[in-house]
Order: structure tokens, then C-alpha cells, then sequence
């Protein structure tokens, strides 16, 4: 055999370095390559989980709202009306003027309450507090659900710097599409956000005829679908108009009262429903009757009495059992 030249022996050394180099080089940089993906992903999470902190200095914020939009002059009621699937329903918000302190903060109480054919369903307290910039602020709500009187939910109830709940803004000071931000956060609780969807509306209601209005999106992440439409207009200095994006349920601002009192016919003494049926024996029922996923359980009035309504997804419809709370008798389903 013969042996191989000196020059061809230094032509393969160097393709053998030149094919080790290159092989070194591609793990290099394919290790480098999934080192970015993970950085970015871990980015992406890190965003996607960036904790809503916002500073929150006392000194800032003032009890007194008088954004052009949104403003609480206290003694004033604004009174609202709409059509719902139950019947006729009556919105009073009033301004009380009432003060107290969250987080350091001076905030005003607001009342907010619902009645459906005449009945109290709901009894809120709202805490507004407004930044130097002008800015509103939601600082939280003390919420009670009625039915025949007594309460049976305070669910919604939250106050900022409890188990994690902090204020959102309710009302920019300036305004413009596009703008989307949060109007309160207590995690899995009420993390509701706004979306400025336009300016310059004009809208008529029973009330009167509006120019220059905001058009605002409310959005619930926690439960997609329920969103609306309110229309804020310094006319009236609030919301004049409010509207169910996929259910079309809508309330428009029909009266504003100036130094009033809030009605004083429901101010009784405040107690707890009782029920023979638990809310999970409820829930044993209605997956008796649906099969399904349920998705949200409350006591609501139906059919002219108390009743548990289990919600439940079948396959992507949703669809409401609605329960007796004395009997656990079915009183029927609705979708």
C-alpha cells in the first residue's frame, strides 16, 4: 500500500478541525438558540403574570370627584330604568358624601341600589377617591344581595389593600381610544377592566339629548361574554346610558335629584336567608338533571320565590337549573 503524501495528510487534519469546529459551532448556537426561546418565554410569562401594583400616596388623592365625566357632588341621586329578562328595574346612586379612610386614602361613599318590580335586590356602597391629575378611583364596595328582603350574597364586597385587592382606575382624566385599564382588582374576585371605545357620542335617553359623550367598554375577565357598553357625558356629569353587548339589556339615566336623600323605605334591620337545601346538595341536583361543568351558583328570586340557580356548561351551552333552597325541588331550566 502506498503511503499518503505530506500534503494530502494536511488536508485531511484540516477538514477533520474544520468539520470539529463547525459541529462545536451548531451546538453552540443551537444551545444558545434554545436558551433565547426559554428567555422569551419566561419574558412572556413574566409579563403575562407582571403583578397590577399601583403606588398608592395618600397625599395625592382628594374625597371630592369632580371629573367632567364622572362626578359625585354630594346630595345628588341619579335615578335609572331599563327592562330585564324578570322585569322592570330601578338604579339609585347616590352621592352620601360620607367619608373614610382605605389604604391611608379619604374616600367618599357612594350608594348604589337596584331594585327589580319594586323589590330591593341589591344595596351597595361604593368608595371613590380622586387623584391630582384627575383621575377616579375605585377603592372597593361593602355589596348585599337580597331576596324577600333578606341577604343572600355579600360575594362581591372587597376593599383595596385586603387579601390582595387593590384600586383600579374607574375614570381617566384624559381619556383617549385605545386606552384599556383596570377598574378594580381583587384576584378571582372583581378584576373588571375598561376599554375608551370613543369620544364626541351623541346619544338621547328619557333624560334628555347628550353630546361629547364617552363611550366606554366594561370588561369582566373572569367572565367572558359579560360585557357592556356606558356612555359617560359631562352633561350629566355620569353615566347616562348603559347597555348589554350580547344580552342587550340596557338602563338610561331618567332623573337627577339635587339635594336629596337616598329613599328610606327599605332601612330595616338586615338578615340572612335560610335555606334547607345546602348550595352543594343544590349542585348534586342540577348535575342530576344537566350534565355538565358548573360555572357559577346563586340564589336569585324565580317563579315568585327563593331559588338556588346552579349554572351549568353542557357542551358549551350554558344552561341554569333552577333549584328550590326550601325543598330542592327542580323548578325548571332555563338557557
Amino acid at each position: 500500500m502506498k503511503s499518503r503524501s505530506p500534503l494530502i495528510l494536511a488536508l485531511i487534519v484540516l477538514v477533520v478541525i474544520f468539520a470539529v469546529f463547525f459541529t462545536v459551532l451548531n451546538i453552540f448556537l443551537m444551545k444558545n438558540s434554545f436558551l433565547d426561546k426559554d428567555a422569551n418565554k419566561q419574558s412572556e410569562k413574566s409579563s403575562a403574570e407582571e403583578v397590577y401594583n399601583p403606588q398608592i400616596n395618600p397625599s395625592d388623592f382628594t374625597a371630592k370627584i369632580n371629573n367632567k365625566y364622572l362626578t359625585f357632588t354630594p346630595g345628588t341621586t341619579y335615578i335609572y330604568e331599563g327592562n330585564t329578562e324578570e322585569g322592570r328595574e330601578r338604579t339609585e346612586v347616590y352621592a352620601t358624601g360620607n367619608i373614610k379612610k382605605i389604604m391611608g386614602v379619604e374616600v367618599v361613599e357612594v350608594r348604589d341600589r337596584v331594585w327589580l318590580n319594586d323589590e330591593l335586590i341589591e344595596d351597595t356602597k361604593d368608595w371613590y377617591a380622586q387623584d391630582k391629575l384627575g383621575n377616579v378611583w375605585y377603592f372597593g364596595e361593602d355589596s348585599k344581595e337580597f331576596v324577600n328582603g333578606k341577604v343572600v350574597s355579600t360575594g362581591g364586597s372587597w376593599v383595596a389593600g385586603y387579601y390582595g385587592a387593590k384600586p383600579g382606575i374607574v375614570m381617566k382624566a384624559n381619556p383617549q381610544v385605545g386606552d384599556v385599564y383596570r377598574q378594580e382588582y381583587y384576584p378571582g374576585e372583581a378584576e373588571d377592566m375598561g376599554e375608551i371605545i370613543a369620544l364626541s357620542v351623541k346619544i338621547k335617553v328619557k333624560y334628555g339629548s347628550f353630546f361629547n359623550c364617552l363611550q366606554i367598554k366594561d370588561i369582566n375577565p373572569l367572565e367572558p361574554g359579560d360585557e357592556e357598553y356606558k356612555y359617560y357625558c359631562p352633561e350629566a356629569g355620569n353615566v347616562v346610558y348603559e347597555v348589554g353587548i350580547e344580552d342587550g339589556e340596557a338602563a338610561q339615566l331618567v332623573d337627577i335629584e339635587k339635594g336629596s336623600k337616598p329613599s328610606a323605605a327599605k332601612e330595616e334591620p338586615l338578615q340572612e336567608l335560610k335555606t334547607e337545601i345546602t348550595e352543594q346538595e343544590a349542585i348534586a341536583i342540577a348535575k342530576r338533571e344537566v350534565n355538565g361543568d358548573v360555572t357559577d351558583v346563586g340564589i336569585e328570586k324565580k317563579f315568585g320565590k327563593a331559588a338556588y340557580v346552579v349554572e351549568i356548561n353542557a357542551d358549551g351551552e350554558e344552561i341554569d337549573v333552577i333549584i328550590d333552597i326550601q325543598t330542592g325541588q327542580v323548578l325548571g331550566t332555563e338557557d
